[in-house]
């Protein structure tokens, strides 16, 4: 009795510490469907954002090694990740710490909504460096800071787009998103000359209001590897409110398990192969064959 005891103290002591620096955690689509369940958590030192990660991020390292980063600004360049939040679960349930804009909702109620500026995306990343360095935090040693993406929902795309010019950027997401001859959120088509790294759109075809703006800009970047994946009957909010983020969760992770972990998507890209993704077109171009 007395040593079960002191296995259920040591338990306890080791989820306490782990979630020292946490306000509170949100569980989604049951930590979705990797390895590695995945919490919502609001960090006491980052209370504007949600991060999302693997629950426990030592088991997540130790198979995985130092995990990549995303940093996420959402559609409406709004203050809520809630509307993304099955997407990015999933994405961190793969082995990724994802870090939204907007404090963390427990539910749709909570949201309001205000708009935000691209610069916070600089603040996550900031952030995330400092937590990498800092021994008393979970990310301690545990995150790739040379492993950085951006992603962006409509217009939350146009503001990783006004950050593009920041070298610690090393991939770059489009969710339903493009700039087409538009300004929005301190972009422009002009920031498409300021990408230093491969960027991929994800769209919902025709119905889906970004499209014809992704489509220019995929046709206007020649300086940098571009890929252009379209869920033809996707819409503009594509598979966001599915379970475990549907065929556009898929689609992001195989994009960033190629281009972080090595692992061989690139017939997904490179060759249209697309038998696991029905009902998708592909296109790339300025890729290294």
């Amino acid at each position: 009795m007395k040593k079960n005891l002191f296995v259920m103290l040591v338990l306890c002591f080791i989820t306490i510490g782990s979630f020292a620096q946490i306000n509170k955690a949100k569980i989604i689509d049951n930590g979705g469907s990797g390895f590695y369940k995945a919490v919502a958590v609001s960090e006491k030192s980052l209370p504007d954002f949600v991060v999302y990660r693997p629950e426990n991020i030592r088991k997540a390292v130790k198979k995985e090694g130092k995990l990549p980063v995303i940093v996420f600004a959402n559609g409406g360049c709004a203050n809520s990740s809630i509307n993304h939040e099955r997407v990015l679960s999933e994405i961190a349930s793969q082995g990724y710490v994802v870090i939204a804009i907007g404090a963390l909702q427990m539910t749709l109620d909570e949201r309001k909504h205000e708009s935000t500026d691209a610069k916070m995306l600089l603040k996550a990343i900031d952030w995330i460096t400092a937590q990498a360095d800092n021994k008393k935090g979970d990310y301690y040693k545990n995150v790739n800071l040379d492993k950085i993406a951006a992603g962006g929902q409509s217009c939350g795309g146009a503001q990783i787009l006004a950050v593009a010019g920041d070298s610690r950027i090393k991939n770059f997401m489009m969710f339903n998103s493009g700039m087409g001859d538009m300004t929005m959120a301190g972009a422009s088509s002009k920031s498409l000359e300021m990408l230093d790294a491969k960027i991929i759109y994800i769209v919902g075809g025709q119905s889906d209001i970004a499209t014809n703006n992704a489509l220019l800009d995929y046709e206007r970047i020649n300086h940098v590897p571009v890929a252009f994946a379209n869920l033809v009957e996707g819409g503009h909010m594509g598979t966001f409110g599915e379970e475990y983020g549907g065929s556009f969760a898929k689609m992001a992770t195989d994009w960033l398990n190629w281009l972080f972990k090595g692992k061989d998507s690139s017939s997904v890209f490179l060759k249209s192969e697309l038998s696991k993704y029905p009902g998708w077109t592909m296109k790339s171009k300025n890729f290294e064959l």
